[in-house]
């Protein structure tokens, strides 16, 4: 995914939200990207109920956001995410997370996500399947932003590219719906002022 569109729009809204008091950082534009996708492509945004033998379809976007902690990987949840602006997207994740790491996160703050988020961050490295948040049909892993070579036009330059890895479960999701959410999400982290113009 060629983030140079994405890196530039965070250039210019930063300081739109550190007046705001939060720190935006690119995963904010992520979760925007992944819920504008999952509305796409709703039998991702689904758990499976296994006493029923059924797909529940999910009708809000709850965004699990897997964070490392000390007591080892948690997966805080971003309740109603499409309801919420980027800032708000930013100052709940940094509650969530600065919580998961301190080992004071609430019950209510865990578990009922409909799909999952997990950034490596900078440890992210070329690819890495992440494996999927049960009972979710379906996880998403950031990699790290690295100076790669990329065609433009008819030229090789160099761009900003940060890989991203799925986990499907195949019960549910084939490759070919897999593939086509995928490119979604980076068709908007490409464009990414799509998400300003169509995101609500």
């Amino acid at each position: 995914c060629n983030v140079g569109a994405l890196m530039a729009l965070r250039e210019r809204t930063r300081g739109h939200a550190e007046r705001a008091g939060v720190k935006l950082t690119f995963l904010p534009f992520i979760v925007k990207a992944v819920v504008a996708a999952l509305k796409r492509h709703p039998r991702l945004n689904a758990v499976i109920d296994e006493a029923a033998h059924e797909l529940v379809v999910r009708h809000d976007y709850d965004i699990g956001i897997a964070a490392a902690t000390e007591a080892g990987l948690m997966v805080p949840v971003l309740r109603e995410a499409d309801r919420l602006s980027l800032v708000e997207i930013a100052r709940e994740i940094e509650r969530l997370g600065s919580l998961a790491k301190s080992g004071k996160i609430q019950k209510e703050d865990l578990g009922g996500s409909s799909f999952t988020v997990s950034s490596l961050g900078k440890l992210g490295g070329f690819i890495a399947p992440p494996i999927i948040n049960y009972p979710e049909v379906g996880i998403m892993g950031v990699h790290a932003i690295k100076r790669k070579p990329v065609v433009k036009g008819d030229e090789i330059v160099v761009g900003d590219v940060m890989n991203l890895s799925f986990s499907f479960d195949h019960r549910i999701i084939d490759g070919d719906v897999g593939a086509a959410f995928a490119q979604e999400i980076v068709s908007y982290l490409e464009e990414p002022d799509r998400l300003i113009v169509e995101m609500g």
